[in-house]
């Protein structure tokens, strides 16, 4: 019982990071019809913001990392210039670090829709192979500027703890419990920007019909770009909070974006609310799925749910691997309900007019 209620908070709390990578997803492809690949660089970006912002080492380290790619301390002592190095910096917390690296990688993804994505529409192709190269550059500078050491970054005190779940024994970071709260509040947000505000209706009109939305005058251009860097920042305020939740490196959106994209498959492409669901159903069926497949917990679900000879059929690096067979043991499920129901989970029913 202990372990079941420990591996369902992990869930959510995994959850909550997919459904906050996912969503942005979401939302680029239901008003674009846009796959960006490199919405985990974006995410990637957003957890090296809240480095630099929370760590007092954080923003010398990242003009010295400048300085170092661009030259610019060979430069100066080419002409006799000394060369300081900048003074550590102020640690914010996280709850500064989230709002900025909402607005930094938002800002990083406005730049990317203006100078690339929006001579690329109605070319698929094309848009998924350049924004799969941004990821690759995005990563690639990252590296040289941080280096490619793992980047630990810690909660606040108040965060710090754990709690114990009544009636067992099972305890819970505090800090999972945080994210579990500040997904619903960020998805409430989402909600009222979507669906209460006028920017919101804008959205709702492009998607639908974005020739009849530009004849009544809607800017469907603006439109497009303040979607796209709404997106990306969000997959930025997820990578904050993965950050302090593991280490930060260059590579880390790659461990993402795949379960990113199959959470925006599932619950039907461009469809927000089939994304929360699907992001709480793969996020929740991992946790639990490495659980089931752990070394401790795998031999005696075998030995007591069916006859003795039936474990023999599986080998024991199975239980050596219990995240990478739970994320296939995932995929698998995903992929039979996609070939039964291709729509997802919810299908956006609209009228056609002929």
């Amino acid at each position: 019982m202990t372990v079941l209620v420990e591996a369902i908070f992990n869930g959510l709390s995994n959850s909550s990071i997919l459904i906050l990578a996912a969503i942005g997803l979401a939302i680029t492809f239901g008003v674009m019809r846009v796959i960006n690949m490199a919405h985990g660089e974006m995410l990637m970006l957003g957890a090296y913001t809240g480095y630099v912002v929370t760590n007092p080492n954080g923003w010398p380290e990242l003009i010295n990392g400048v300085s170092r790619v661009l030259g610019v301390r060979e430069l100066c002592a080419a002409i006799g210039i000394p060369y300081h190095v900048p003074p550590e910096g102020v640690a914010l917390g996280i709850y500064a670090a989230i709002p900025i690296a909402f607005l930094v990688v938002g800002l990083v993804g406005f730049l990317l829709e203006t100078c690339l994505i929006r001579h690329l529409y109605d070319r698929p192709l094309d848009t998924l192979l350049a924004t799969w190269g941004v990821g690759l550059v995005l990563q690639q500078a990252t590296r040289l500027v941080f280096q490619a050491d793992l980047t630990p970054l810690h909660p606040p005190d108040e965060l710090s703890g754990t709690w114990i779940v009544p009636l067992t024994s099972a305890t819970i970071p505090v800090f999972r419990l945080f994210i579990i709260g500040f997904t619903i509040l960020c998805l409430y947000l989402v909600y009222l920007w979507y669906f209460h505000t006028s920017f919101g209706l804008k959205i709702r009109a492009v998607t639908q019909n974005r020739s009849m939305a530009a004849a009544l005058g809607i800017s469907t251009r603006w439109v497009d770009s303040l979607t796209f860097a709404f997106g990306t920042g969000l997959a930025g305020v997820a990578g904050c909070i993965v950050g302090h939740l593991y280490n930060v490196k260059p590579d880390m959106g790659a461990d993402y974006i795949v379960d990113a994209f199959m959470v925006v498959i599932l619950g039907g492409m461009g469809h927000l609310p089939g994304t929360v669901l699907a992001g709480l159903i793969i996020g929740t069926g991992i946790s639990i799925g490495e659980k089931l497949f752990n070394n401790a917990l795998w031999p005696n679900v075998l030995t007591q749910w069916f006859p003795s000879w039936f474990p023999q059929f599986f080998p024991v690096w199975i239980t050596e691997v219990n995240q990478t067979m739970a994320k296939v043991a995932m995929l698998l499920i995903v992929i039979g309900f996609i070939m039964i129901r291709p729509s997802g989970l919810i299908v956006t029913r609209e009228r056609v007019y002929d």
